[in-house]
């Protein structure tokens, strides 16, 4: 009796490990593009998924470039209300100290009031856009950008948001 041949073996080794590899690749590519974490809930989006979501259009001046630029995406409130944070009447009491924490893909972090995203305190609308000038976000930016329309500097702006996070800011003594 012969024995097998070992390069045909190795082939098909090799063969099967490629294509492991493949699918977690495909795996990672549609990965959350986007979690946003409440208390006691968690959602998470694709790229896609967040893609197909209801947008809303704004032009907005970036202060980093100077330029006026138009921008399409997600109200963020929106993205708060599906994972079943207070709006509305209910933003009262207890409810005033919860913040959202977004976490970008660089470890830059921001924090803004609950009450910032909320119609009944402000008229202003804080978006998470996806596109700018007809065009999805550029490397570095992308793939996701807040647009904080009316801050005087362009700090939370944040680039390459991976999560938004409700925490509550603990009472002092």
């Amino acid at each position: 009796m012969r024995p097998a041949p070992v390069l045909p073996t190795l082939r098909r080794a090799l063969a099967a490990a490629l294509l492991v590899l493949v699918a977690a690749s495909l795996r990672a590519a549609e990965a959350a593009a986007l979690t946003v974490t409440a208390p006691g809930k968690t959602i998470a989006f694709t790229l896609a998924e967040f893609q197909a979501l209801p947008h809303v259009e704004l032009d907005a001046y970036d202060a980093h470039e100077k330029k006026q630029h138009h921008y399409s995406g997600v109200p963020i409130r929106a993205l708060l209300t599906q994972a079943g944070v207070p709006s509305g009447e209910a933003v009262r009491g207890p409810v005033l100290r919860e913040a959202i924490v977004s976490h970008a893909a660089d470890g830059y972090a921001i924090i803004y009031a609950l009450a910032e995203f909320d119609e009944a305190f402000s008229d202003r609308t804080i978006l998470l856009v996806d596109r700018k000038d007809g065009q999805p976000l550029p490397e570095g930016s992308g793939p996701l950008q807040i647009i904080a329309p009316g801050d005087k500097r362009p700090a939370r702006w944040a680039r390459m948001v991976k999560s938004l996070e409700v925490v509550v800011v603990p009472v002092g003594p």
